[in-house]
Order: structure tokens, then sequence, then C-alpha cells
């Protein structure tokens, strides 16, 4: 009867996870923020875009997708996302966000990816991140593995649990291979 509960609560756990990942806001067609100085590059592609590039690049083992994150919804429920997902108290300094993480189990992994506005420094939100993030926001695990890296005007965030055999680092080397350059920064 327990497994039968579990798989009940899981697969409504899906369920309204992806009833979240849809959005009625209108897709933007721009897809690139100018960078926040000249010597800065710019990815280009969405977020979710470059998010499976990375796991193209590092493969996980679990079934995951890619949600992104209403950075317009300023409800208490919208704020409450943003700060889940990206560690940050709002979207002020950022213009896009998605997230890349398990759908089903209970796995200590998250990768997430903002783009950081013109004009805003990237170091700083990426400091903001990991300062903000929750190592332990799943049931009954904890990522122990966390790192934050820039390219540009994108910034990754990305926590593991290393018993499950993974680590920051290599999602970190996907970024690069990615970005086709070193990194910014890796805090």
């Amino acid at each position: 009867m327990k497994k039968f509960v579990s798989v009940i609560l899981a697969l409504a756990m899906t369920l309204t996870l992806a009833a979240c990942g849809a959005s009625n806001a209108e897709p933007t067609t721009e897809t690139t923020v100018p960078p926040t100085t000249e010597a800065a590059a710019v990815l280009e592609g969405t977020l979710e875009e470059l998010l499976n590039q990375v796991i193209t690049e590092e493969p996980v083992e679990f079934m995951g997708g890619v949600i992104p994150v209403d950075l317009t919804d300023t409800s208490e429920d919208g704020l409450w996302a943003i700060k889940y997902n990206t560690g940050l108290d709002s979207a002020d300094q950022i213009s896009e966000a998605a997230v890349y993480e398990p759908m089903m189990g209970s796995i200590a992994y998250s990768m997430v990816m903002v783009r950081v506005n013109a004009g805003e420094d990237a170091l700083a939100v990426a400091e903001a991140m990991k300062a903000g993030i929750d190592t332990r926001k799943w049931i009954c695990v904890e990522a122990n593995d966390l790192l934050v890296a820039g390219y540009g005007d994108v910034v990754m965030l990305i926590m593991v649990d290393n018993a499950n055999g993974m680590t920051a680092q290599s999602f970190v080397d996907a970024f690069q291979k990615v970005a086709g350059a070193e990194l910014d920064f890796v805090i």
C-alpha cells in the first residue's frame, strides 16, 4: 500500500511540475542580451537550449527536463519559485532563467542558468545565487557539491550529491565546452 501511495504522489508531483512549467507569458524573440562589459561574450540561444547542450556534453543517468522559470510572476508563489530555483530574492537583475532537474526520484541535482540584464555584474549575481540557494531543497537529500560559473551574460549554478557519482566540476567543464572559451569565473 505504501508503494502505491508513493507512486501516486510521485505521479502527482510530476504532473504538477509539468503544469507549472507551462507558461502563458509571451515568448521573447530576443535570445541574447548585450554583454555586461565590452570584453564579455554572449552565448547564443535560449537558456533551455544551453542547458540541453550542457547535458549533451555531460549526460546524466536519470530522466530530467528543462523548466523555464517565470520571471514575470511577482506573486508570493512566483517569488518563491525564483528563490527556490535560482537562489535570488527577485528577478530584478536577470532577464531569463531555466532549470534542469530530475523529473522523479530523490536525487540532489539542480542545474540553473540565468541571463543577466545589461549593465548588471554577472559575478555579483553569481555570488548572490550561491549564497541564496538551498542545498536541502529536496525531501531527504542534500547537495554537497556546489559551483557557480559565468560566461558573458550567462551564469550557471550546479549543485549535486557526490554520492550519485556526479561532480559539479564535470558540469562546469561541460558548460565551458558549450561556451567554446574559458569561463569568466567559477566560484
